[in-house]
């Protein structure tokens, strides 16, 4: 008989607290029934992330009912967890439901709880489906002593805290900016669907923030950087007045103008992004833009020598998008990686739940007949991997790819992603009509894999 030894539960509680703060919270919870030695060190533990799991799989498609009783019971589950962690810190809270002002007093508290356990990672994703949450979760401006009848409590969280996301929350430039004033180490910031969010400065030496998003908040009317550590900056939204200056580290940019009502209407969006970028243009290594419907065919593009990856979002049926592909492959002579992001349905979907349904949509509803202009071929020498996402197997797009293959003598590395994101609605129509796409355009991929030559690795993801 071998006399077995519990050495786990003899290792100090800290340890234990850290091994449980690898598992998923509620298999950190469920080791509590082990012993009576382990009931209790779950509630120690460094990693708070409220996953919802499946539970929001086709939510949206629920009776209004079933969706106040899922988003309570959310809810206290994680007052539940609040109320009983005793630990001293937390490294990271991430609370991801359809939430909104409904349940502001216990948001108001988990955000308390968060920065006193001294929190390094905070999210708050109280995700929609498509667009805005029009009764949005207002970030509290008492808790940061932002009016005159409440003291600032200056919790000393604020100290810690590296990585802030906020998604479907109401901020405001004035709390945003508070955050990178007092958060001696915040690097990564993400806001998305911020309503209130119009005027935004990052400014000064101090700031430490590395990665700024800013998606989707529609208001957003002007954003000024400079004197900065910036690495990164993605803006998917609205064309706005955007002013860099002396962003010496800035070495990746994702923009995108999704609608240029604001401005002039003769205004063309790439060279309003190209004239913006100015300051920083010619030290980027990545750079990501949306040119949907808002392409210049005549514009002429500097020389972009240090870019390495260029990621460009459009219209596979626009009739001169091979030589708008062209055009960005002999301004960018020392690329290296290439990805083709296809326009799909969800901007169809995102456009009309934020009132934004314009006459674009009836192009992009359904496969188009033009055929693309011919682009006079383009040897580039340094590309070696090409990705295009989205890939539903339209003819343009296998142009697209044949007119890379011809003019890439470096390509090492074709892929092809047919994945959607629609088909995660796995109870709805929609996303069975979702998962019928992708299978068919997986399909149709493995038939392209025939026209790419043997030297060229071919991947299907």
């Amino acid at each position: 008989m071998y006399n077995l030894v519990d050495r786990i539960s003899e290792l100090p509680l800290e340890i234990l607290a850290s091994i449980l703060s690898l598992l998923p919270l509620k298999e950190a919870v469920a080791t509590s029934v082990l012993s009576r030695h382990w009931r209790h060190v779950w509630a120690s533990t460094l990693t708070l992330d409220f996953d919802p799991e499946k539970t929001l799989f086709g939510f949206t498609y629920l009776s209004r009912t079933l969706q106040d009783k899922k988003s309570r019971r959310y809810v206290n589950w994680i007052n539940r967890v609040v109320e009983q962690h005793h630990g001293p810190n937390i490294e990271s809270f991430r609370a991801c439901f359809d939430l909104d002002c409904r349940f502001t007093s216990s948001i108001d508290k988990w955000i308390e709880f968060a920065l006193k356990k001294r929190v390094q990672v905070f999210v708050l994703d109280f995700v929609k489906i498509y667009g805005f949450n029009k009764d949005a979760y207002a970030f509290p401006r008492k808790l940061l002593g932002l009016e005159k009848e409440f003291a600032s409590n200056h919790y000393v969280g604020f100290k810690y805290l590296k990585v802030l996301y906020f998604e479907n929350v109401d901020v405001t430039g004035e709390i945003i900016e508070y955050f990178l004033s007092h958060c001696p180490v915040l690097e990564r910031l993400s806001v998305s669907f911020a309503k209130s969010l119009v005027n935004l400065r990052v400014v000064g030496p101090l700031v430490e923030l590395k990665y700024l998003v800013l998606n989707y908040c529609f208001s957003l009317k002007s954003v000024e950087i400079c004197d900065t550590k910036l690495v990164s900056f993605i803006h998917i939204g609205f064309a706005i007045d955007l002013r860099l200056s002396n962003v010496p580290s800035l070495v990746e940019i994702a923009i995108s103008g999704m609608n240029t009502h604001r401005l002039c209407a003769s205004t063309d969006f790439v060279r309003l992004a190209f004239t913006q970028l100015s300051c920083c243009l010619y030290q980027l290594e990545t750079f990501m833009i949306d040119i949907t419907l808002m392409y210049n065919k005549d514009h002429v593009f500097p020389i972009l020598s240090n870019l390495k990856h260029f990621e460009l979002t459009a219209d596979p049926d626009y009739e001169w998008g091979l030589s708008q592909l062209s055009s960005f492959m002999r301004a960018f002579p020392y690329l290296q990686r290439l990805t083709l992001k296809v326009i799909g349905d969800e901007y169809i979907l995102l456009y009309s739940s934020i009132g934004l349904m314009t006459y674009e949509v009836n192009v992009w509803g359904s496969e188009e007949k033009r055929k693309l202009q011919k682009a006079a071929k383009c040897p580039h020498h340094y590309l070696k991997v090409v990705e295009v996402l989205k890939y539903r197997g339209r003819r343009n797009i296998v142009e697209h790819v044949m007119f890379l293959i011809e003019n890439a003598f470096a390509l090492e590395k074709l892929v092809i992603d047919p994945s959607n994101w629609d088909c995660h609605h796995s109870g709805s129509e929609w996303g069975k009509r979702a998962r019928l796409k992708e299978a068919k355009a997986r399909h149709h991929a493995m038939h392209l894999k025939n026209k790419v030559p043997a030297t060229v690795e071919f991947v299907c993801l």
